[in-house]
């Protein structure tokens, strides 16, 4: 049986008030998968997490913990394990949520195919791999836009590569020659459409994103899910509404670029017009996430960015 061990690949794990067992959960299902992991932790609160530095320096697999004085938000933690990666030398990097596990040998799956790819001559942004709920029962397809939508393809044992628009950044396997041409992530986005605006910039810039068969995951699909109608029955994730803010002004500020996608800007301003709808149904505090959404669209029109307690 072929190793499944990738010496060359750097896992980022990014955390954040975590839960002892999930995060060794995460850490148990990249052994024997990555050459070393970077776990930068965003909680910031002195003492939150004291069992934190233990449990890396236990993991089974070369861990080392990069603690931040503060919440720094998404696109600055994947900067900083991105950093570290690069400084000892690694040629691909894993990025990863603390409640993600790459199940065995996904890692090498995504790698065989991201060198396949480039062996084709396929200037590769990204490969990503299909995932789940813990306790769903479908796999992910891959996303790309349609006219007015998004058309989600599923990768089969026939074709084992499919082409995407747009990954998840949890298990995106990218090559660290793709980060240094394309440029890191966006940290002024702070959370929500980080992923979104990195692999928008990728494709303006002419580089490739694809989905990858086998190469499976277990992923956290958002705090809860609510099956609502709207045009049709969506299953939408249900998040605290200070996460509306970002998800609204990143959105607004996204669309004013005019270097991203219009295929894209047209199906996220519907997207966001049917969860703004959603929003207003009287369950839970809909008003707060009214307010937030109002707050989120406001310092998008004065173009302001970051996380938001820092400028209040």
């Amino acid at each position: 049986m072929p190793s499944t061990h990738c010496p060359d690949v750097a896992a980022v794990l990014v955390t954040y008030h975590p839960q002892p067992a999930t995060l060794q959960g995460a850490l148990q299902a990249l052994h024997q998968q990555v050459g070393q992991v970077y776990v930068v932790d965003n909680t910031g609160t002195p003492g939150a997490c004291p069992w934190l530095a233990a449990l890396v320096a236990q993991a089974p697999v070369p861990a080392q913990l990069l603690a931040q004085p503060q919440n720094l938000g998404l696109g600055a933690a994947h900067n900083i394990g991105i950093q570290a990666a690069r400084a000892q030398g690694a040629r691909w990097v894993l990025l990863l949520d603390q409640d993600s596990r790459p199940e065995p040998g996904a890692v090498a799956r995504l790698r065989n195919a991201a060198l396949a790819l480039q062996h084709q001559g396929q200037r590769l942004a990204a490969v990503g791999p299909e995932y789940r709920a813990e306790d769903g029962k479908d796999w992910s397809g891959f996303v790309r836009f349609g006219w007015l939508r998004l058309v989600h393809r599923r990768a089969s044992a026939a074709r084992p590569v499919v082409e995407a628009d747009f990954l998840i950044s949890s298990g995106s396997l990218i090559p660290m020659a793709a980060l240094e041409a394309i440029g890191p992530m966006d940290e002024g986005l702070f959370i929500d459409h980080v992923d979104t605006e990195w692999c928008l910039r990728a494709r303006s810039q002419g580089y490739r994103l694809f989905g990858v068969h086998g190469a499976r995951m277990i992923h956290a699909l958002g705090e809860q899910r609510w099956r609502v109608w709207l045009g049709r029955w969506r299953n939408l994730p249900l998040h605290a509404p200070f996460r509306y803010y970002y998800i609204f002004r990143n959105n607004a500020l996204l669309l004013r670029r005019p270097e991203l996608s219009a295929r894209w800007k047209r199906i996220s301003r519907l997207r966001h017009l049917y969860l703004a709808l959603f929003c207003c149904l009287p369950t839970g505090p809909w008003r707060e996430r009214l307010r937030m959404i109002a707050l989120g669209l406001e310092d998008a029109r004065q173009q302001r960015h970051g996380r938001r307690d820092t400028w209040e």
